[in-house]
């Protein structure tokens, strides 16, 4: 048996996790009868597969053994997160090498923020990191300028509401406190626009460095900035592993 998956789960579940549509895309074939698993035309979304099953979608044999590459890259300061420039600052595409060109990223990280930052050409793949209802954790080293109030940092941690924009509750760590400048790390599920620098300007920390150093089952560790390296296979079974449970 094929170690990606150690055990049967629903046909519309795996085949999403593989990038051949969403789980509704899928549920609808399915009851157009145009999935045959194993031979047999299946007209039941409660079906169960794994890597063993021969499926076949509007007539084509789907390749299960399909590699899925993410790509893991290093995003420097000033650099923009786009393919087309907008004006002389640097985009992050003068940095990737030739064959990455084309790839997509999973999110962004903002030209004053570096770290981690996920490459792909797989739709679903970005599609699932980004959803919010799939609980991806960001995780961020962020140094502050001010005076660290637990208090204050405890109670917005907990959820808050900021210029009318809900944030949801994250977890925090205090890493290092200094008498200017501080080091925290936010574990967080979302990622909207300015979020980290909105709640922290909220209780007087003024933040001037920002580096995301995972998301998900990917992480940073010792890449360099600018550089780019493909995810681990460890990182890929916990992504595919994850994502068949939800």
């Amino acid at each position: 048996m094929n170690n990606n998956y150690q055990k049967k789960i629903r046909i519309a579940k795996f085949l999403s996790s593989k990038g051949y549509g969403s789980r509704r895309e899928i549920e609808k074939l399915i009851l157009k009868n145009k999935i045959i698993v194993n031979k047999e035309i299946i007209s039941s979304p409660i079906t169960f597969v794994n890597n063993d099953d021969e499926i076949v979608i509007n007539n084509k044999k789907i390749n299960l053994q399909k590699k899925l590459d993410v790509w893991k890259f290093y995003k420097p300061l000033n650099y923009i997160t786009s393919r087309n420039k907008q004006d002389d600052r640097p985009i992050i595409y003068d940095l990737l090498p030739f064959n990455l060109k084309k790839i997509k990223t999973v999110g962004r990280l903002d030209i004053n923020s570096e770290g981690l930052l996920l490459l792909t050409d797989d739709g679903e793949i970005i599609r699932n990191l980004e959803l919010p209802k799939n609980k991806f954790i960001r995780k961020y080293k962020i140094r502050v300028y001010g005076y660290i109030n637990e208090n204050s940092l405890d109670k917005i941690s907990k959820g808050a509401k900021i210029n009318n924009i809900r944030y949801a509750p994250f977890e925090y760590k205090l890493l290092k406190k200094g008498n200017a400048n501080s080091w925290l790390e936010f574990q967080m599920h979302e990622g909207k626009n300015n979020e980290i620098r909105n709640l922290c300007a909220a209780i007087n920390l003024k933040v001037n460095r920002l580096i995301r150093i995972e998301y998900g089952p990917f992480k940073l560790k010792n890449l360099l900035p600018g550089k780019v390296e493909k995810a681990e296979e460890k990182e890929m079974r916990l992504y595919e592993d994850y994502i068949g449970k939800i």
